[in-house]
């Protein structure tokens, strides 16, 4: 078992956040400042654009700090041939890890069958990087159905499951009852990362000692720092 997350230390927390800085008009020097502060802070990851992905791999190079970057965002309408497209470039950009958004409107549209292949072949793809699956409980609106497109993204044998984007109609804040619930649906093979308005150390906490393994946010100085972040970014 886990220790309690508030008995984590600093350096401790650090390695369970990753720092978000995915806005559209976020500039070259702003992504350059945001990657320098994951390194100075020891974050998990730098979650950016693709496009800088060649800009972070730079500058982590030789720390532990890994280049994240996402796909998909926030619609998830590509076809799957350009989805692996785009995960292959991402990979080939140097990026360490690649969330993506699954296609909702498949399973809304009760094609659980597309919707587990996308991920399945996804997977495959990747070639053995850690892929996440954006699953958007925001658009799910009864228990039945977060449980079932959990449990086939699980299925489909992605190795993270994440609550949401944190962008989007569909992104549903954090909250430790949705982690909590995905973390008993996926089975132990399948980590859990929460994303979504996450602004404050209490949040984080809760978000972990829920089952959250990592937690996605834009205000991860702020939490190491135990001040309140902004609600309104990611």
């Amino acid at each position: 078992m886990n220790a309690p997350a508030e008995t984590l230390t600093r350096e401790q927390l650090a390695a369970r956040l990753q720092f978000t800085l995915v806005r559209p008009d976020a500039t070259r020097d702003e992504i350059r400042r945001h990657v320098e502060l994951s390194v100075e802070n020891g974050f998990d990851a730098a979650m950016i654009p693709m496009c800088w992905v060649p800009l972070a791999r730079s500058i982590v190079q030789g720390t532990k700090v890994k280049v994240a970057t996402c796909i998909g965002l926030s619609m998830g309408h590509e076809s799957l041939h350009a989805k692996i497209a785009m995960l292959r470039e991402c990979k080939a950009l140097g990026a360490d890890e690649v969330d993506y958004e699954p296609n909702m409107a498949f399973f809304l549209s009760g094609m659980y069958d597309e919707f587990r292949a996308e991920g399945v072949a996804l997977v495959t793809a990747a070639e053995g990087m850690p892929i996440k699956t954006m699953l958007e409980l925001g658009y799910l609106k009864t228990l039945e159905q977060r449980k079932l497109a959990a449990r086939l993204i699980d299925e489909a044998g992605v190795p993270w499951i994440k609550n949401s984007s944190g962008v989007g109609p569909g992104s549903e804040p954090a909250s430790p009852e949705n982690i909590k619930l995905l973390r008993e649906t996926v089975s132990p093979r399948c980590r859990v990362k929460a994303s979504g308005k996450v602004a404050s150390y209490a949040k984080v906490v809760a978000l972990l000692n829920a089952g959250a393994e990592l937690v996605g946010t834009s205000n991860a100085i702020d939490i190491l720092n135990g001040s309140e972040g902004a609600n309104t970014s990611y």
